[in-house]
Parts: structure tokens; C-alpha cells; sequence
């Protein structure tokens, strides 16, 4: 299981906790609390990998990721304390026409080009560090409520908004979760939420994992890095608005 979620970490640039909960709830017999803390465990081991990859092949922007790192801890914050006043079902919903839209963009992107064409570098400057910051707080946000992994947002808005390659965009978000996720590991040991053993086994097969999907996603090309993540993005959608 550790191993499938690292694969799939590692070749979309997210941190795998959406398949790493639903596998300790139903396989491993997990409550949900226990769940999450331990998947932040997971998810810190699987990021890292990653992000090694991601940086050897100069595909991380430390810069942007601290900046997004920064607004994601002030977002999940807000959402902490706003979470018990929204009806989940609504914003459930309107997340996923979110996504939707989201995915529908990527994948014509993807399709429409003809030719997978290298973006123009993007550099960090007091407008696109606010930009930077600003996706953080609305990754936070979303992920504090939805209990989604941050990369589902992050990676979209680096691409669309800031104008990242897919393949730059993924490894800048695994490095952006990886504070996020140490932070929230940590708050889940203090309650008693984060299984050592089975942080540890699965741990060690997601690292596994996001190093052979890590290497992958490098060597492919981005218009076909971003209809594998647009489609995805469609898949999550319809698993969210068919969840009760």
C-alpha cells in the first residue's frame, strides 16, 4: 500500500494521503483520526523522496515552495477554526465542480498543444510572492476542511496561475508539504493519532514509491504529465461528490 501511494506521490507531485487513509481505514481497520496522523507521518517520508528526485533534476523552486509552505500554515489555521460552521456537504460539492473545471482546463491544455514546448521561467518577485503566499493559504484552507491532500490545489494553481511547468509545479508542491505535513504530524503524536509501526512499514514502501514515480515524472514530458494529472483530478472529483 505504501509503495502504490509513493508510485502515484511521486509521478503527480502530491502526497498520497488519498490513498494512504482510505487504505488504513479499510484494510487496516484505522479510526479516521488515527488514520490521518498516521498518513502525515507517511506522507513526510514519501515528500522527501520526492522532493530529492524532483531537486536533482532541477525541478524545485525553493523560493515559491517557502512562500506557499508559509500561507499554508496560516490557511490550515483558518480552516481549523472555521471548519465546524460550514455544511461539509455544500462545500463538498462546490470543490468538486472546482475540480472539474480544473481538470477539464488541463486536460484541453494538454490536448491542445501540439507540441510539448518548455514554459518561460518564473521569477520570484514581490507580486509572485504574494501570488506564492496566497495559493499556501488557499491550499491550507481547503485541506484543513476537506481533508484533501494539498497537492490536488497546489499543483493546478502553480500551472494556471503562475505559469509553472507541470513537472516544476510538482516538485515545488512537494516541497511547499512538507513543513505542512511535519507541522500536522506533529499536533496528531501529541493526541496519540500517529501508529509508529505502521508509519514505518509503509513509510518505507512509499519511499520506494516516489522514488521510481519521482524519476518517471521527470523524464516524461509535461503535456502528458498534465493530462495524466487532469484526468485524476476528474477521477477525485466524482469519488468526492459520490461520498456520503
Amino acid at each position: 500500500m505504501g509503495f502504490a501511494a509513493g508510485a502515484m506521490g511521486g509521478l503527480l507531485g502530491i502526497g498520497g494521503g488519498v490513498l494512504i487513509v482510505p487504505a488504513l481505514v479499510f484494510f487496516l481497520a484505522f479510526d479516521q483520526h488515527r488514520a490521518h496522523g498516521t498518513s502525515l507521518a507517511i506522507v513526510i517520508m514519501l515528500s522527501l523522496v520526492g522532493v530529492v528526485t524532483y531537486f536533482s533534476h532541477h525541478n524545485v523552486d525553493l523560493l515559491f515552495s517557502a512562500g506557499i509552505a508559509v500561507g499554508g500554515m496560516v490557511g490550515a489555521v483558518i480552516g481549523g477554526c472555521i471548519v465546524q460552521h460550514i455544511k461539509s456537504t455544500a462545500l463538498r460539492r462546490m470543490f468538486c465542480m472546482l475540480l472539474i473545471a480544473t481538470a477539464v482546463r488541463m486536460i484541453y491544455d494538454a490536448i491542445a498543444a501540439r507540441h510539448c514546448v518548455m514554459p518561460n521561467p518564473v521569477h520570484f518577485s514581490p507580486h509572485t510572492a504574494l501570488l506564492a503566499a496566497g495559493t499556501g493559504v488557499l491550499t491550507g484552507l481547503v485541506s484543513s476542511i476537506l481533508g484533501v491532500g494539498g497537492g490536488v490545489v497546489m499543483v493546478p494553481m502553480l500551472t494556471l496561475l503562475l505559469g509553472f511547468g507541470q513537472t516544476l509545479a510538482q516538485g515545488t508542491s512537494l516541497a511547499a508539504m512538507l513543513p505542512i505535513a511535519v507541522t500536522g504530524m506533529l499536533k496528531h503524536r501529541a493526541l496519540g493519532n500517529v501508529d509508529g509501526r505502521a508509519a514505518a512499514w509503509m513509510g518505507s514502501g512509499a519511499a520506494v514509491g516516489a522514488s521510481a514515480g519521482s524519476h518517471f515524472a521527470n523524464v516524461m514530458q509535461g503535456c502528458h504529465l498534465k493530462l495524466i494529472f487532469g484526468v485524476f483530478l476528474a477521477v477525485m472529483a466524482v469519488l468526492m461528490a459520490a461520498k456520503r
